[in-house]
C-alpha cells in the first residue's frame, strides 16, 4: 500500500514540479531592481565594489559568465550555495535602498528612518509592510503575513532599536522568501 501511495505522489508531483521555475541570476537583480526602486547596477555590491548578482553570487544564483570566467553552462537546479547567495542578495540590496532612502523616502517612506521602534505607530508599519508585499509580490499581504510583522515589532525586546536597521529585517523576511526565487 505505501508503495502505490508513493507511486501515486512521484507521478502527481512531476508534472507539478516542472510549472515552477527557478529565478536566475538576472532576473532575480532585475525583479530587485524594480521592487526597491534601484538602478539594477546599483543594487548589492559585497567589499563596497563587486556586483552581487552579476559577479560574486552570478553563479550560485544560477546564472553563467562565458566570456569573463569560461562558464559556459549554469545550475540545473539550486544548490545549497543559492540560498545564503539569495539573501546575501536581498539584505545587501535592502541596505542600499534604506541608505538612499534616509535622504529621501520613496520605498521606506511610511515612518521615519532615524527614530526607534517605540517611537513607531503600528498602522504605520502595517502600512509599510503592505507596501513592501505589493513590490515584492505584486499582492497584498496576508493576515498570517502582516501578523508575522507585528511580531517582528516586538518592542519588549526591539523597542530602542533604530528604524533604520528594523527596516532591514522587514525589507530582509520579505524579500528573501523562497516565493521571491521562484516562478
Amino acid at each position: 500500500m505505501r508503495s502505490k501511495i508513493l507511486a501515486i505522489m512521484l507521478f502527481l508531483s512531476a508534472p507539478l514540479q516542472a510549472d515552477v521555475m527557478w529565478k536566475r541570476a538576472t532576473v532575480l537583480r532585475n525583479d530587485l531592481a524594480q521592487a526597491l526602486a534601484l538602478p539594477p547596477d546599483r543594487l548589492c555590491f559585497e567589499l563596497g565594489q563587486y556586483s552581487c548578482a552579476d559577479l560574486v553570487h552570478n553563479f550560485a544564483l544560477g546564472g553563467r559568465d562565458p566570456f569573463a570566467r569560461a562558464q559556459y553552462t549554469s545550475m540545473e537546479k539550486p544548490s545549497q550555495l543559492t540560498a545564503t547567495a539569495f539573501e546575501r542578495t536581498v539584505l545587501q540590496s535592502c541596505i542600499q535602498r534604506i541608505k538612499k532612502d534616509g535622504a529621501e523616502p520613496q520605498v521606506f517612506r511610511f515612518y521615519a528612518l532615524n527614530k526607534t521602534l517605540n517611537d513607531t505607530s503600528d498602522e504605520l508599519i502595517k502600512q509599510q509592510v503592505e507596501d513592501l508585499y505589493r513590490r515584492f509580490f505584486q499582492r497584498s499581504a496576508s493576515g498570517a503575513e502582516l501578523t508575522t510583522a507585528l511580531k517582528l515589532a516586538d518592542r519588549n525586546r526591539f523597542g530602542t532599536v533604530p528604524m533604520d536597521q528594523w527596516s532591514q529585517a522587514l525589507c530582509l523576511a520579505v524579500g528573501s522568501q523562497w516565493a521571491n526565487l521562484f516562478f
